[in-house]
């Protein structure tokens, strides 16, 4: 896996409590996410956040994403 920290804009699913990222767009391009393999959630630089490891189509590494929940900001961490 290679740590970039990138913003990126996420197309995400609201069930309830649960929340699914399901697209994300960054400088690389689209990037389909098909299953979410873990998440947890996390405190980073003094804001709350939720981590997700997930699955992306036409990878076998998993991507893992940061969402920021005050400021509803996703960042692709490592890919």
């Amino acid at each position: 896996m290679k740590m970039i920290r990138e913003a990126v804009d996420a197309v995400v699913l609201f069930e309830k409590s649960t929340v699914n990222p399901m697209m994300i767009t960054y400088g690389g391009g689209n990037m389909r996410i098909n299953r979410i393999i873990k998440s947890w959630k996390e405190r980073r630089n003094l804001r709350d956040c939720c981590i997700y490891l997930c699955q992306a189509e036409g990878r076998t590494e998993p991507v893992e994403l940061r969402w920021e929940i005050e400021s509803n900001r996703w960042f692709i961490e490592r890919i």
